[in-house]
């Protein structure tokens, strides 16, 4: 049976920490809140084992049918916060938002957070059995509400949170999309270059018996092989794409590719603005919901985005756990620039870590806007290089047998 840590606050406001063998999560939490007991967190003490394949597509999967798109999160948080401000109840307010969301699979999830509402159950809790849709992030924000009678300020904090995630999310795609967008264009032009053209030039050159250099004899056979095993390139570059695609969703993949992100040039350095930005804003929030600092950096962690950063949370978690500083912690971990660790330190002195932190992910927010335009200026003309180095190349292999075919051509007439 499997053994689970949790965190609990009884009716007298003290928390509690321990481990307890369950079936499953939902069991020990039923048991402790049969205690009286307001479950904070819950989560396997067990050493994590590498999953099998067939567990990681169903996780895949299910994460990609379950996907809520977070402009739609937005707006049923904003809307949920008025509601509430206005008097309403939160069972009507629910049914209200199921109603009217555009989005179906969404308001099946909210007509069911509504049902388990109703139930008996807390929000959060309810919250809680849809991690697809609410991120434990959001879960946590919402129980300190609940717990803190704050539950309109924590719901207003939270859509200023998931404003400035949507339009980090949209800035950083946005900077990467274009050359993306370019080098497939360029990839494609070449491969039809590649299937059309090169054979026209292969043809002549037969007839004409000419003598093909080095890079035009590289360039017909790489046609031969995309002409004759067409089907069999295809499925090749599926089955290896597929395997990438499932090699990332593993725990070594993951961290493979996280860190490689952190590492590219030109965007590397975009990227990790836009996970400092987010990882400063999320315990921003979650210190002004109340929570403690430790949960708080355990649940940003978590919702990280990448698993450099989240490796060095978890290590600042242990370090403060220990009794390490908090602005001394992240300085070892080497992940945290020397302004984070800077206003960290101030905020600790001052007793107003949260906002010192929410100046951080400002900060870095803007960040991400200058190295966006930057990114902007500097990428277009390496993609224009790239590209015109692709096709001319092609060109110039195709051209160069020109000159030995001219010569053969004028010998043919004396």
């Amino acid at each position: 049976m499997p053994v689970f840590e949790y965190e609990v606050v009884d009716r007298t406001g003290a928390i509690g920490r321990g481990r307890q063998q369950a079936e499953d999560q939902a069991e020990l939490m039923q048991r402790l809140q049969d205690r009286g007991q307001l479950v904070v967190s819950v989560r396997a003490a067990d050493a994590p084992r590498a999953a099998p394949l067939r567990q990681v597509l169903q996780r895949s999967f299910r994460r990609i049918i379950g996907r809520v798109r977070l402009a739609t999160l937005v707006l049923f948080t904003g809307q949920l916060a008025a509601m509430l401000e206005a008097g309403l109840h939160l069972v009507r307010i629910l049914t209200a938002l199921a109603r009217e969301s555009s989005d179906r699979r969404f308001a099946k999830v909210v007509e069911d957070v509504r049902d388990s509402l109703a139930a008996g159950n807390s929000f959060a809790d309810s919250l809680r059995l849809y991690p697809a849709a609410f991120s434990p992030l959001y879960v946590a924000a919402v129980r300190a509400g609940e717990a803190s009678g704050a539950l309109v300020v924590v719901l207003n904090s939270l859509t200023i949170h998931l404003e400035k995630a949507a339009q980090l999310r949209r800035k950083v795609k946005g900077a990467l999309a274009y050359p993306m967008t370019v080098l497939t264009a360029a990839l494609a032009i070449v491969v039809a270059m590649i299937v059309y053209i090169v054979p026209i030039f292969e043809g002549v050159y037969a007839k004409a018996n000419a003598k093909l250099p080095a890079p035009t004899l590289l360039l017909v056979w790489l046609s031969q092989l995309v002409r004759e095993s067409a089907v069999t390139t295809v499925l090749g570059l599926g089955l290896v794409s597929a395997a990438v695609v499932v090699a990332a969703r593993t725990e070594r993949g993951r961290d493979v590719l996280d860190t490689v992100k952190l590492r590219v040039p030109l965007f590397g350095s975009l990227v990790r603005k836009a996970v400092l930005a987010r990882t400063c804003r999320t315990l921003s929030l979650l210190l002004q919901s109340g929570l403690p600092l430790l949960e708080a950096l355990d649940i940003a962690a978590h919702v990280a985005g990448n698993r450099t950063i989240q490796r060095a949370l978890l290590a600042v978690t242990r370090g403060v756990r220990d009794g390490g500083t908090l602005a001394e912690t992240m300085q070892q971990t080497g992940a945290f620039t020397s302004l984070v660790t800077q206003l960290v330190a101030s905020g600790e002195e001052s007793g107003s870590l949260a906002v010192m932190l929410g100046k951080a992910a400002v900060y870095y927010e803007a960040q991400v806007d200058a190295a966006v335009a930057t990114l902007s200026t500097l990428v277009e003309p390496i993609l224009i290089l790239v590209l015109g180095g692709i096709t001319g190349a092609v060109i110039l292999a195709l051209y160069l047998p020109i000159f030995s075919l001219g010569q053969a051509m004028r010998g043919g007439i004396k």
